[in-house]
């Protein structure tokens, strides 16, 4: 499934480098979804097997609970008409990705290879727009103050249509993998030294209130796990000097409005507050079943005046699915959550502290930190995130099972009753847990 798997690899730069736009030739044949009918004909004939290897899986399973309420639920919604046309579009073009990671990405090799494309993909959606505002002064979007004023915000590139918090997200989603996958080799380790400060300062001038509480949350998330607090605190504080030192003033009283009122920007923060009240009011108009998927610019236009989606993905999900849908969103992103817990205990015991698959594992953990508050301040049940993360999830736990016999039928250890007894206690000091890893390597290598 080499072929399949480089088809992936090129539908992944197509979707987020938006190849069809800026190349109207592969717009008008219909490139994406060509590659998409294709490799879902690559997948059918060649990965029959691979069914069964994820048919148990407890996210694949609740994937699939969520097809079918979807479906049972149309005869209850606001707007069955709305699902059919854009709603089930959408969740399937988000979906996609799911069922093509699980699929396609099966080796160490591919997973290397996958992760690199995607994060490279993130970051030439970042560089474009700031290159275009430090050679052009592009910034692409504007935010409203009091008193009629005005203040610009950075955008996505003009063939990259994506508002100021949805470039704030794309930052926050790449600074994870650059900070752990730095610690492959020189190389990226360089490389994130360079592309770090330039995506923070690009989020910056995205003006994005959520996106700075998220940058908060990623370095929260890194303080919490690394060994050298001090150096991750003293970084932390420099970066928030030579910020305060550069930043302009808009800048600045947009991000104080987080925490005060006595600003320019505060009404626009009060104005969220409000909106997410309005929100739950259209939410107990259809309190079960929702209004129907993707119907929530369409409920909040009709019920509130105001043609946007909720700017929040649990009251996103509360209009569109009702509460029974909430409740089986809620159960996905806490099964994502567990799966990537279960990871982290495996590649530690089989393969020690230092590999790429641990650190790919810790900034996948990181980000999705970040994800859950960003999502607090953003919709996104539509969105690729989740369910590319999900696929990651499932392709993980493929992978280290592949890893774990190489030479023969061996297979992994994952059974607490296999394992020594120092293992079967998860908790205690650090120097306990150190031992007891140790000791495991060597039961490990002997049994081996």
């Amino acid at each position: 499934m080499n072929f399949g798997f480089n088809l992936y690899l090129l539908f992944v730069i197509s979707w987020f480098t938006h190849l069809t736009a800026r190349l109207p030739l592969l717009g008008a044949i219909r490139f994406d979804l060509c590659l998409v009918i294709l490799i879902c004909i690559l997948i059918f004939i060649n990965n029959k097997e691979s069914i069964v290897e994820i048919k148990n899986s407890t996210i694949n399973t609740i994937l699939k609970i969520l097809f079918f309420y979807i479906v049972i639920t149309l005869p209850f919604v606001e707007w069955p008409g709305s699902v059919i046309k854009h709603g089930i579009e959408s969740l399937i073009k988000a979906v996609i990705f799911y069922y093509f990671t699980i699929f396609l990405v099966n080796t160490e090799a591919k997973l290397i290879k996958f992760v690199s494309v995607f994060v490279l993909c993130q970051s030439f959606r970042i560089i474009e727009p700031l290159y275009l505002h430090l050679t052009q002064g592009y910034w692409g979007s504007f935010a409203s103050m009091e008193n009629w004023e005005y203040m610009n915000r950075l955008s996505g590139a003009p063939y990259d249509i994506v508002n100021p918090n949805g470039l704030a997200f794309i930052v926050l989603t790449v600074i994870p993998f650059y900070y752990y996958l730095g610690n492959v080799s020189i190389k990226k380790r360089l490389m994130s030294f360079i592309l770090i400060p330039l995506a923070i300062y690009a989020l910056l001038l995205t003006g994005s209130r959520s996106g700075l509480i998220g940058l908060f949350v990623i370095f929260f998330g890194v303080f919490i796990k690394s060994k050298n607090k001090i150096f991750i605190l003293a970084l932390i504080c420099i970066g928030i000097a030579v910020s305060n030192i550069y930043l302009g003033a808009n800048f600045k009283d947009r991000y104080e409005s987080i925490f005060s009122s006595d600003t320019k920007n505060a009404v626009t923060a009060e104005g969220r507050l409000e909106g997410l009240k309005q929100d739950l009011m259209v939410y107990m108009r259809k309190p079960l079943f929702g209004h129907g998927l993707g119907t929530s610019r369409e409920a909040n236009a009709n019920f509130r005046g105001v043609a946007q989606p909720s700017h929040n993905l649990y009251l996103e999900v509360a209009e569109e699915l009702g509460f029974f849908g909430l409740v089986i969103i809620i159960a996905l992103i806490k099964s994502i959550v567990n799966s990537s817990n279960e990871i982290k205990k495996t590649i530690i015991y089989k393969f020690g502290d230092d590999n790429y698959i641990l650190s790919l594992n810790k900034a996948m953990q990181v980000w999705l930190l970040m994800n859950i508050i960003f999502s607090f301040a953003s919709y996104g049940l539509t969105s690729y995130e989740w369910y590319l993360f999900a696929g990651l999830s499932v392709a993980l736990k493929v992978i280290i099972k592949d890893i774990d016999k190489p030479e023969g039928n061996r297979s992994p250890v994952n059974n607490k009753a296999q394992l020594p007894s120092q293992w079967q206690e998860t908790k205690g000091i650090s120097s306990a847990r150190t031992m007891a890893r140790q000791e495991g390597a060597v039961w490990l290598r002997r049994k081996l």
